[in-house]
């Protein structure tokens, strides 16, 4: 993902109508990358890789066994208390649960064809819904890479904040017609993860070109 000062000055000479010849455009510069791969006439690359089976079980594991522990270890417990334990079961048992049904769906796909794009998991015809498993690239309004900021709650009720560097599409939302103009009411469809800003922002160029036709303006440094 790194490169000097290279310009596309040649996607503005020569005909990138198709998707087949904007991506030979794209392998052949800075922005080409090893997790977009262009099989029969379609690009694909994971947006998104399914949670190990072991963090699921460790999760369920835990919220099953500290309760018991717990008990075990200072019971008898006051009414109050063990219903406080019965949430924290179920609280990790819920989120296990949810690892473990993303570990069988397997990795969510974002597939480009010649027109739209398919949001699809590798294992499950399910979860996708069906508006993003078939999005025309006319509806595509922006995509962007920027860093997403999300908080969570520990059980002490002390709050963490994670900042995750991801590449957004986001889309037209048929409810506000408004969002061709304005990205803050479009629908965001997919968030691609990042190890860094500058594979992020690589990203980022690489799909505009591919969807929207776009030719980045300055290289990935």
């Amino acid at each position: 993902m790194s490169g000097e000062g290279v310009w596309w000055d040649d996607a503005s000479k020569e005909n990138t109508e198709s998707l087949r010849e904007r991506f030979k455009i794209l392998e052949s510069s800075v922005y080409a990358s090893p997790r977009i791969t262009m099989k029969n006439d379609s690009v694909g690359m994971v947006a998104e890789k399914a949670p190990p089976l072991f963090t699921a079980i460790i999760i369920i594991a835990i919220g099953i066994i500290t309760p018991f522990f717990i008990n075990t270890q200072f019971g008898p417990l006051e009414s109050l208390e063990f219903i406080l334990l019965g949430v924290i079961m179920l609280v990790f048992s819920g989120a296990g649960a949810f690892l473990l049904r993303k570990h069988y769906r397997g990795d969510k796909w974002l597939f480009i064809h010649e027109t739209h794009l398919e949001l699809r998991y590798e294992k499950s015809e399910k979860g996708i819904p069906d508006e993003y498993k078939y999005i025309l690239h006319s509806d595509v309004v922006k995509i962007i890479s920027h860093e997403r900021v999300t908080e969570s709650t520990d059980q002490d009720g002390s709050t963490s904040t994670y900042v995750n560097q991801v590449t957004s599409i986001l889309v037209y939302n048929t409810k506000k017609p408004e969002s061709r103009t304005n990205q803050e009411l479009c629908l965001c469809v997919t968030d691609i993860p990042s190890s860094s800003k500058e594979e992020s922002d690589a990203i980022a160029a690489a799909l505009n070109f591919l969807i929207l036709g776009t030719p980045p303006q300055s290289s990935v440094e």
